[in-house]
């Protein structure tokens, strides 16, 4: 019965949109920070409304073990790595079991997983699963049934053999897989569409820490040899956009590069307009104690209207940007209270639900917008599209609830100098403190005082000229007179 309810309540949901009101409880406290990286408190954008095993599924599952990744596909049917387990679990939105996937016939024999970690549907609706300990990618169809391999790429002989252990695997519209391998720093591995190795795709830029520079140049040789080499991260979570750019994270020990989009040509064009805050989740670095250091990117989720989600598995928040790189909002957190995960593993999205999965207990966390939460996703998407004027009812509603949140003072003022508003767009800009905006908005605004004023300044500055000359004449006429 319980499970049922519990279905049904999901189902709803997933069916009708149903956006939480913002004074609803929350396990968290949502927050942001201001132009001067301060803590500010704020509305929760987003709560849990459910939490999902494997048992609220089928009581036959049993409990997921230890899984790895979540994916969905366009219908919004959702799979599940259950790593423990060896198996693929797809179920649909109402919570009803599709398919479990734990074997597939390859040339006459059956053929199994071992730990596989990450799960991927692509635009065809084939199902490419990272085969980690089996050192493969497998790609199958909807019913379970096999249609290739990709394996152990071969190298030229002056190339080092990689241990070919995937981690994460996406595929784009052109059939392009890439794929991040376990310990391998070169970069993502890119196959084409007939599972041919094609090289590495994107770099992590290495940062040289200063004090281990120092130490080294002051070591002996054998020492040298002892120490650790400056090596890049390698790729932790990936997504692909509607665009056919690759969003991957990293596992940055110092905060750098930890989101990257990524071109067809594997050059990062993340955009972050914000020079005062970077793309690094917690802005304060806290030292000591079981959530101290940087955050770090485990997995991205690519969203519509250039926004993009990131999960930290430090502190268990997710943090969510816009195209320009501003933070719209942050959820959740580690801990033992429902909405909060203890080893958050992996995210997705289905619309403006977000998934988050615990690895540790073996459950997806569901969560849901509240109408704060809404009111962004609207005013983000209104922009994005050019509906400038939505935007900015979305902005004024979202004042009213936290008038506080400074993103709402320079949403309005962008959308505003859109608009052609340039000198109130500037009022909105210095309340949001959108210095790269607001200088925008004050050129265009001299330029059309000045423009606007020309005949006027043309005019005056004849009628002087006139009046000068006039004077000089009358003084010499004056002069001539008086010699006469």
């Amino acid at each position: 019965m319980i499970k049922r309810i519990t279905a049904l309540f999901v189902s709803l949901i997933f069916i009708f949109g149903i956006s939480v009101p913002v004074m609803a409880d929350a396990p968290f406290q949502g927050f942001s920070y201001d132009f001067w990286g301060r803590y500010i408190p704020a509305p929760a954008a987003y709560i849990p409304v459910a939490t999902i095993g494997g048992r609220d599924i089928d009581p036959e599952l049993g409990n997921f073990v230890n899984p790895t990744d979540i994916g969905s596909d366009r219908y919004g049917n959702i799979y599940l790595m259950d790593s423990g387990n060896n198996r693929l679990v797809i179920f649909d939105r109402s919570l009803n079991l599709i398919r479990v996937i734990d074997s597939f016939v390859r040339d006459g024999a059956v053929d199994t997983f071992n730990s596989p970690n990450g799960v991927f549907v692509s635009d065809d609706m084939r199902i490419h699963i990272a085969d980690t300990e089996n050192r493969r990618v497998v790609t199958l169809d909807q019913e379970g049934n096999f249609i290739r391999l990709i394996t152990q790429p071969e190298f030229d002989a002056l190339e080092d053999a990689v241990d070919f252990r995937p981690i994460r695997v996406v595929v784009d519209r052109g059939g392009r897989v890439f794929v991040t391998v376990h310990h391998v720093f070169e970069g993502i591995m890119s196959f084409n569409p007939y599972g041919e190795f094609m090289g590495y795709f994107g770099t992590i830029e290495v940062i040289f820490n200063p004090i281990d520079m120092l130490w080294r140049f002051l070591s002996t040789e054998e020492q040298r040899a002892r120490q650790a080499l400056f090596i890049p991260t390698e790729f932790a979570g990936m997504d692909i956009d509607d665009y056919g750019f690759v969003f991957a994270t990293n596992r940055s020990p110092f905060g750098d590069n930890m989101v990257q989009r990524l071109n067809p040509r594997g050059e990062n064009v993340l955009v972050n307009l914000n020079d005062n805050v970077e793309i690094t989740g917690s802005q304060t670095f806290q030292l000591g104690g079981p959530f101290g250091g940087p955050a770090i990117f485990v997995d991205v989720a690519a969203r519509p209207y250039g926004k993009y989600s990131v999960l930290d598995s430090v502190r268990g928040r997710v943090y969510t940007y816009d195209s320009e790189g501003n933070l719209l909002y942050t959820f959740s957190g580690t801990g033992s209270i429902v909405g909060m995960s203890r080893n958050p593993v992996a995210i997705e999205t289905l619309g403006d639900s977000i998934l988050i999965l615990d690895g540790q207990r073996g459950q997806i966390l569901y969560f849901e917008p509240t109408e704060y939460g809404s009111l962004i996703n609207s005013a983000i998407a209104n922009r994005y599209i050019g509906n400038e004027a939505a935007a900015i009812l979305n902005w004024q509603r979202l004042l009213e609830i936290d008038e506080h949140f400074i993103l709402a003072h320079a949403g309005i003022g962008q959308s505003l100098l859109a608009a052609g508003e340039n000198r109130l767009a500037m009022e909105y800009l210095r309340r949001g403190m959108n210095v790269r905006y607001y200088s925008v908005a004050l050129r265009r605004y001299r330029n059309e005082v000045l423009h606007g004023s020309i005949n006027y300044i043309l005019t005056g500055g004849l009628i002087a000229v006139l009046a000068v000359s006039g004077f000089r004449m009358r003084k010499r006429f004056k002069k001539g007179g008086e010699k006469a």
